[in-house]
């Protein structure tokens, strides 16, 4: 039988290093001006990690909220959103269109945000060793669930967010 742990914690950094070079792909072809490319690879991105980031919203967020607090969690949450209207502005740019420069400043900061959060949500691989292995082995099933679904991050729904965590005492 495999560890559930291990194999959660593989799939998380084999996920993490898909959106990474997506992300740097995508930032490489906004500098170079190239329309096709940047609308090309926000599609694959689009596809790519909408199974990890419905994942990450519906189940390890959830789960890190009461381990590092809502004010991390929520941001991560703004992040997903803010990650996903530039894949959502991108993908509908017309081919031959190119943005003027402030609209391209503001996807290049907001992908470099986004290539930001996906190095700060590896940071979290270490809080997932406090979630307990039964609630991880709950998560890596959903997290097959989400794949087979093939959802896309354009797809996934605002999150609604848990209420604040309270500490019992």
């Amino acid at each position: 039988m495999s560890d559930p742990v291990k194999e959660l914690l593989a799939e998380f950094h084999r996920d993490h290093a898909v959106l990474g070079r997506g992300l740097y792909r995508l930032g490489t072809a906004l500098r170079d001006r190239d329309i096709l490319s940047a609308k090309k690879i926000a599609d694959e991105l689009d596809r790519e990690a909408g199974p990890h980031i419905a994942f990450e919203e519906q189940c390890f967020y959830p789960a890190l909220r009461p381990l590092i607090g809502d004010e991390e969690v929520d941001r991560f949450y703004e992040e997903h959103e803010a990650g996903k209207d530039v894949l959502t502005l991108i993908r509908s740019m017309p081919d031959e269109a190119w943005p003027d420069a402030k609209r391209m400043e503001q996807m290049l900061s907001e992908v470099e945000n986004m290539e930001h959060h996906v190095t700060e949500c590896g940071e979290m691989f270490g809080a997932m060793g406090r979630i307990p292995a039964d609630e991880q082995r709950t998560m890596l099933a959903k997290l097959a669930e989400l794949r087979e679904a093939d959802i896309r991050w354009s797809e996934v729904a605002p999150a609604k967010r848990a209420a604040p965590s309270k500490s019992a005492e």
